[in-house]
């Protein structure tokens, strides 16, 4: 990071010898977001970036920390945060965990069990879901009679993960998902429309969880299911929730206001007010706004939205710090002046280089799930970005949608603990799921969601985008 490109070896073509010090610095980081943690080596990236000749540090600080998707991320957090700090993402849970369709239907309970933490996961985000739900579902199992490392328990521990994971790839505004967006609006110049990007993820979401809940009905013994057989609503309505405060309630409306905001001008002409203030604050600007207005507004006496409280518990600044590093790097990247893509182009040419547009689609999707099964997700999507741009251009495929498809199966690698921080936790979970187990049914989740994305939401994404 601070040496490679400093110490005279003379630059591998086509790299210039700035280059020589961007891909130094850029190896360093993947090894160390890979392996070792996104804070510390995002910090001391920054300083390697700045000591290099491509910029000056207040010009890395502009590049990392000045645009709209770090300013995004933070308040995005904070909004989405503030319902979980009031209480008031329980009741997401509870609304659909008391819905008569789930009586006596054990593979429609699972489905809808997964669906929740979906739900949940796109409402606050992966790690509080997770956490909420998994503590849920071991009170259940406990109490239909379930042990520890039954086949139907290991399902379910690993389906809830499915829904929580499939809840962060679907919403563009936070997490992994922004940030990749982001390299890719970088590499491209080109925008993905959230409204579209959000049914594509609906709908991927409803198809590969209905297919798993169809592989637990296949592999699981009726004699497996026959403690389940009589799950029912009132499990969940022995201990009734209170109505919901009006603090409570105007966290929730906030949040759907900030997504409602986010789509709307999708739907008004573009010569409307409303339309060019929208796009004038940019999402981050909205963000701020809201955010602003619910410090000011009151609820008996309380601000809705409690920033300081929220912050100090909401701001994962692990991922925002890596971010800022990642936007500042893909751009120099990208930059004809290192030469990096022209290296990239020479390196993945014999794999993803003069196909027709379907099969270059194909390719980069399976590239891209092998590639995350070894390493983060989050920072090899962003890695992978300028390359897909590239070639996606050179095969004239749709670039949004083959962007936005990857995005949706990068999240899906979960095979190693080493795919992304979210299924380290899943890999962890080892006093309720075993190791070996995890790495078997993942695999199953792994082929099932590259299947779908390419037998159905690849072209549904070309007719979305």
């Amino acid at each position: 990071m601070f040496l490679f490109g400093h110490i005279g070896i003379p630059p591998i073509e086509p790299l210039t010898e700035v280059g020589m010090q961007i891909v130094g610095l850029f190896v360093g980081l993947i090894w160390l977001w890979c392996f070792v943690g996104f804070l510390w080596p995002s910090l001391l990236g920054l300083v390697a970036f700045a000591l290099t000749d491509f910029a000056t540090f207040a010009q890395v600080g502009t590049m990392s920390f000045g645009g709209g998707v770090p300013i995004l991320l933070l308040f995005s957090m904070i909004l989405f945060g503030s319902p979980q700090h009031v209480g008031a993402t329980k009741y997401i849970t509870r609304f659909f965990l008391t819905r008569k369709v789930l009586n006596n239907r054990p593979i429609v309970f699972s489905f809808v069990f997964f669906f929740a933490t979906y739900a949940l996961s796109v409402a606050v985000n992966v790690t509080p879901a997770l956490i909420l739900m998994w503590t849920v579902l071991y009170g259940v199992l406990k109490e239909l009679g379930y042990t520890k490392g039954e086949k139907f328990t290991t399902l379910m521990v690993i389906g809830t993960f499915l829904g929580a994971i499939s809840g962060q790839a679907s919403l563009p505004f936070t997490g992994s998902t922004l940030a990749i967006l982001s390299a890719f609006e970088t590499a491209s110049g080109l925008g993905v429309p959230a409204l579209q990007y959000i049914l594509l993820g609906f709908i991927n979401t409803i198809i590969v969880m209905t297919i798993y809940c169809l592989f637990m009905k296949l592999v699981l013994k009726k004699d497996e299911l026959t403690k389940v057989a009589n799950v029912n609503t009132e499990m969940f309505e022995r201990d009734p929730l209170p109505p919901m405060s009006p603090l409570q309630k105007a966290n929730f409306y906030s949040m759907l206001g900030f997504v409602f905001l986010m789509l709307l001008p999708q739907f008004l002409p573009d010569g409307w007010g409303v339309t060019q203030i929208l796009n004038t604050l940019g999402p981050g600007g909205v963000a701020i706004l809201l955010t602003g207005a619910m410090c000011v507004i009151r609820v008996k006496g309380e601000p809705i939205l409690d920033f300081g409280a929220v912050a100090a518990k909401s701001i994962n600044w692990d991922v925002y710090i890596m971010v800022a590093m990642a936007l500042a790097l893909s751009s120099a990247l990208t930059n004809e002046a290192t030469g990096v893509m022209a290296l990239m182009t020479q390196v993945f040419e014999p794999v993803l280089g003069g196909h027709s547009a379907f099969i270059l689609f194909v390719l980069t999707l399976l590239v891209a799930i092998f590639i995350t099964s070894f390493a983060s997700s989050m920072v090899i999507g962003i890695a992978f970005m300028p390359i897909l741009v590239f070639f996606g251009a050179e095969a004239a495929v749709n670039l949004p949608a083959l962007a936005s498809v990857t995005i949706l199966l990068l999240h899906y690698s979960i095979i190693l603990p080493s795919a992304s921080v979210f299924a380290a936790m899943l890999w962890s979970n080892e006093e309720w799921v075993k190791p070996k187990d995890v790495f078997k049914y993942g695999a199953v989740i792994v082929v099932v969601a590259t299947a779908v994305a390419i037998g159905i939401i690849m072209p549904i994404s070309l007719v979305l985008f």
